[in-house]
């Protein structure tokens, strides 16, 4: 009998990474005894400092500098990653949760399928995505479709939303009523498998696509322009709401909404943006033009909705009103609101 201390974290890792080689921890030891004692040294390199093999090169070639992602492709990335890892947690969760005394072939699927089968495809999906942003990637991803970027991040994200519902469900079951039925769960994370399966053809989709140079793609781009040097996280947060409407709803704008919207709208919210950041940067109380912005941001989406849901072209009165709306935004300002008058 041999008796020695390690501290939690080191035990529950080596017992998780044990059971998933059917193997006990007695098993492992045993191993490792039986090849010091036969080979006589450490069957592992020690080393005081770890030195990883580089290969040699006749010449070092200079590094170019890290591209910086614009902050669109930042947001999507993280929350990919973040995604990834909740993905990962509740694999691991529910996985080392099953007692040993649950029999039965539900059970037996659940084991596999949350040690073995969704474990691979959750890590094929975390290097996908590593990949996609590695490098120098930045410049070529924008010029794809976001839009399909989002629908992939949509997919992963009820993905990570079922397994967090199994995880919350599965584990109390099994702690409560060890001999039920966990052929339901079985079903639920067979479907996640085949959702799963389903993303690879959208990356494809969006590694193959091509920014629209228009419309809705376009028009969000002169948002994010405006947005991004701004600081105050409210106003970042309406505008990112209002690029969400934009995607949504621009396409279903008549041809006269969207001309307006481009020519008058979208300078006025611009300008806006730009006057907050001014502010920012000066040190000055921005709480003024923060306001603006919100105000420019709620015509504007009041603008992208209506028309995008009514798919008909405003009448005098309605388009009266929202220019009244913009003559007060720069009358705030103490500019003059310019040439905005309707037409018949």
């Amino acid at each position: 009998m041999i008796n020695f201390r390690v501290d939690e974290d080191t035990k529950r890792d080596m017992e998780l990474a044990c059971k998933e080689m059917g193997l006990t921890m007695t098993t492992a030891f045993t191993i490792f005894a039986k090849k010091v004692g036969k080979e006589k040294r450490i069957p592992f390199e020690i080393t005081a400092e770890p030195h990883p093999y580089q290969p040699r090169r006749r010449e070092q070639l200079p590094q170019p500098e890290a591209e910086t992602p614009p902050p669109a492709l930042t947001r999507r990335q993280e929350r990919l990653e973040d995604l990834c890892r909740e993905i990962r947690r509740s694999l691991t969760a529910i996985h080392t949760a099953i007692p040993a005394s649950i029999t039965g072939l539900p059970m037996e699927a659940v084991r596999l399928l949350c040690g073995d089968e969704l474990k691979d495809k959750a890590a094929a999906v975390s290097a996908a995505c590593r990949s996609l942003f590695s490098g120098g990637n930045a410049q070529l991803l924008e010029q794809k479709d976001l839009t399909v970027l989002d629908e992939y991040t949509d997919s992963l994200s009820a993905i990570a939303g079922e397994l967090l519902d199994v995880e919350r469900t599965l584990i109390p079951a099994m702690k409560t009523a060890p001999g039920g039925d966990y052929a339901p769960w079985q079903e639920r994370l067979e479907e996640v498998s085949r959702q799963f399966d389903g993303l690879a053809a959208v990356l494809r989709r969006f590694t193959s696509s091509t920014a629209p140079n228009g419309g809705a793609q376009a028009a969000r781009a002169r948002l994010q322009r405006a947005a991004a040097p701004v600081g105050t996280p409210y106003v970042r947060a309406a505008a990112e709401t209002l690029e969400g409407l934009i995607l949504r709803h621009y396409d279903a704008l008549p041809v006269r909404a969207q001309a307006r919207l481009e020519a008058d709208y979208l300078p006025t919210l611009e300008r806006a943006l730009g006057e907050l950041a001014r502010a920012e940067r000066d040190g000055a109380d921005g709480t003024g033009e923060a306001a603006l912005c919100l105000r420019a941001v709620n015509v504007l989406s009041q603008v992208v909705t209506e028309g995008g849901q009514s798919r008909r072209e405003w009448d005098r009165r309605g388009l009266e009103a929202e220019v009244e709306a913009l003559e007060r935004l720069a009358a705030m300002r103490g500019d003059v609101a310019g040439d905005i008058t309707p037409t018949g």
